[in-house]
Parts: structure tokens; sequence; C-alpha cells
């Protein structure tokens, strides 16, 4: 036998014994969901928005809080920051949503004393950055003698260069810090010296192992593990990992043949990641074109540095903006909101206002005000809104993509429509939805007679 045969070999021998395994363990996991439903968490059902999950970040962190432990909670918080050192924190006032100068207002702000201040701007919905926005925080917090903004963002990410400098940013290094809310590998290094070493969901885990309320530590561990799943969650239940590992240990060319397996599928991931992304962008500009909204045209792109992928999907007769962008022309979109592609942002894309000309500013204004006052696209022309991929997430989903990828594929070759199954159809629905309401309004404004 050949060693390519025997590699082959292996590999599907691999998989028949590795894939019982997992099936008894997933038939006990549903057993025990059924008994002790260990899914259900209360967060799924409770409004979770950027605003709702600051009152409870502030409520914890608030001494005279409804939670009666006083500062212990914001005690931990600080320390984990290593701010306002041997400071007295009992009598801290905690604020939500205060505003400040030009219109701005802060998510948390935390006034521990005349001088102290630390205040919290949280992106943990994913929500972009507006223009000068954490320039214009660091500002206002200066009126303090000792003061740190801490950005909240889901995996440690920065924020965006026109709400702030990274040159600003290295000045005030001793004012900013970043905060993941789980933390997560391969992020961008221009910001790795402002990341804490801890996290959102190492704090919450501290504030339960600190608590004698079970009342309270079951509501820690309620917002412990919804972070854990929103943020940093596994499709792999422990028993199946215990499973896994146990099959993998107990035999050396089990480990030789999963170290393969595991080096190679990241690869593998990320092509059928970009193929389903394709599928979705062929399949709305299909509908587009068959609904006589115009002839549409779909671009794909990947942004290294945040880990995003997009599809981009516009009309031929739309005017482009005078720039050298990928796409320097009004979209409809489809972006991940970040490196784990199970949220995205869905709406209308424009390019940066600071990098076109003053009238191109006016004429990309006066389609933000078509789509906010006649549509309500409250942040338009950037992503209106985010979408929350539920039971339709690329990663605990890969092999049903992969499937439906593969079934488009097949009926491409044999001249049929080239459209996905359930998971294609949730995010193309969720395009047409918007592309409905926002293709006449682009048209009135960015339309070239056809």
């Amino acid at each position: 036998m050949s060693v390519q045969a025997e590699q082959d070999d292996e590999l599907r021998r691999f998989f028949a014994e590795a894939a019982p395994r997992l099936e008894t363990a997933q038939a006990l996991d549903d057993e025990l969901d059924r008994q002790l439903a260990r899914r259900f968490n209360v967060f799924d059902y409770l409004r979770t928005d950027e605003l709702g999950f600051s009152r409870m970040i502030a409520d914890l962190l608030d001494p005279g809080g409804k939670h009666g432990q006083g500062a212990a909670f914001l005690k931990l918080f600080v320390e984990k920051l290593e701010f306002a050192k041997n400071v007295d924190v009992a009598k801290a006032k905690v604020q939500t949503e205060l505003e400040i100068h030009r219109g701005r207002r802060i998510d948390i702000v935390v006034e521990i004393n005349d001088e102290h201040c630390l205040a919290i701007e949280n992106k943990s919905n994913y929500a972009a950055d507006q223009v000068d926005q954490v320039k214009d925080y660091l500002s206002w917090l200066k009126k303090y003698a000792n003061s740190l903004l801490v950005y909240l963002s889901p995996h440690g990410d920065g924020p965006k260069e026109e709400s702030v400098s990274l040159e600003v940013l290295e000045r005030e290094a001793q004012r900013f810090a970043i905060l993941p809310c789980a933390a997560s590998d391969a992020l961008n290094d221009d910001f790795k010296q402002f990341r804490r070493g801890s996290s959102l969901v190492d704090w919450l885990a501290d504030c339960r192992r600190n608590c004698d309320v079970d009342r309270l530590r079951w509501y820690l561990r309620e917002v412990e593990t919804y972070c854990l799943k929103r943020y940093g969650g596994s499709a792999v239940t422990d028993l199946a990992r215990s499973k896994v590992k146990c099959f993998v240990r107990s035999d050396k060319r089990n480990v030789a043949t999963a170290s393969k397996i595991h080096a190679v599928f990241p690869e593998i991931e990320k092509e059928i990641k970009i193929n389903f992304l394709d599928l979705i962008g062929r399949t709305v500009k299909f509908h587009l074109n068959l609904e006589g909204m115009g002839d549409f045209c779909y671009k794909m792109e990947y942004e290294k540095q945040f880990h995003r992928r997009r599809v981009l999907i516009f009309a031929t007769h739309w005017k482009p903006y005078r720039l050298e962008d990928f796409c320097p022309v009004t979209s409809l979109g489809l972006e991940s909101a970040s490196k784990t592609d199970d949220r995205w942002y869905i709406g209308v894309r424009s390019p940066d206002r600071a990098r076109i000309d003053r009238e191109e500013i006016d004429r990309r204004d006066k389609l933000g005000r078509e789509l906010r006052d006649k549509l309500g696209m409250e942040q338009t022309p950037w992503w209106p809104c985010g979408i929350e991929s539920g039971e339709h997430g690329w990663n605990d989903n890969i092999g049903e993509i992969h499937e439906e990828v593969e079934q488009a594929k097949q009926r491409n070759k044999n001249g049929g429509e080239a459209i996905g199954g359930e998971i294609t159809r949730y995010y193309v629905e969720e395009l047409m939805r918007i592309a409905v309401l926002a293709v006449p309004r682009i048209d009135l404004v960015d339309g070239n007679a056809r």
C-alpha cells in the first residue's frame, strides 16, 4: 500500500470511529437538556442591547445598587484595571448615558471622588464608532486629575481611526484601556498595549466567587454564561469535548491524525465561508435583477486588520465616489462584526465623509437624510442595524453551510438557480428586506438616468 493510500485509510478510520462517540455524547446532552434545561438562559429573552447591557453593568458597579453588596463589585473592577489604587470607592457615584459637551453621551461614568473618574464606552453590541467619539471622551475626562476611559468591545478590538487616532491614544496611554467582553486571540497588535489582561467575563466570575447570596450568584452566573455564549462560546459541549479528547488520546495514530486535521481546518473553514458569502451575493443579485430594481453587481472583501468579511451589492447606474477603494459606491451590504462571523451588520454603506470632497459630502448627507427621515435607518448611510445569527450562526453550522454551498453549485451546473438552503435564505431575506426600502431612495440621490 502506498503512503498516500495509508494516509487516506487513516483518515477514514479516524472519522468512522469518532462519529459514533460524538453521536452518543449528543444524545446524552439532549437528555440532560430535557431534564435540567442547561442551555436555558434568561438573558436570551431580556433586553441586551447597548443601553440594557450598560445599565446592568452600571448597577453592579454602583455601591448603592440593588445587589446590596456595597462597593465589593466596583472594587474588583478597578483592581482588574489597576486604577485608583488605595482609593476608597465606597461613595462612588455611577451614572449612565451622561451627557457631556457637543451632545456626546458616555455610556457609564463612575465618579469616585473629585479627582478620580472611570468612564466606560460600551461597544458590546458591536456599535460603530462616531467621528471623534473616543477623542472627545478623553478630552472631557481631562478635568479629573486621574481618569481612565475603558473601551469595552466584544473581543478586545480597538476604536476606529475616525473615532481617535493611534497617535492620540499613545499620548493618552495612561488614561485609556481596552477591556474585552471575552478574551480572544489573533487581534490587531496596534492595540496590544492598551488591552487589559482580563475580561468582563473574568470580572463577572470574580464577583460570583466573592458573593454569598444565592440569588445573586445565580444572576451573575447567568450573565457570565450569556457573555461566554455570545462573545466566546463554543458549539462543542463539555461532554462532547471529553469524548473527543478521550478518543484522540487513546491511540498515537489518533493524535497524529487529529494534529493534521487541526492544521488544515482553518483553511477549509475560510474557503467555506468565502464561498457562502459569494452564494449570498449571487442570490441577492439574482433577486434584485429579477424584480426589475436595476442591473446589480456584487463584490466581496476581507478586512484583515479587524478580521471582517463583507459582501457589497450595488446597482451599475449608481454614481461612484472619486475614491480608489475596493467599492467606492453606495452599497447594500452584509459585514461580519468581528472575526467570530456570528454577528453581522446589515444595511447600507457609503464611503467615509473624511475621504470625499465637499460636493460628494453633500450628496452623501442627502442620501443619509432620505434613509433616516423616511425609512428610519438610524445610522445610515453606515450599517443601520446588527443582525443576530442565533440558530443561523456560521461557526455552529459550518457543515450545513458547506452543504448548502455545494448543493447550490450542483444546481448551477445543471442550469438551475444557484440558491442555498435555510441558512442562505435567512441572510438573503434580511438583505432583501433592506433593499426593498433602500434601493428607491438610493436611486433618487445616487442614480444616473437609466
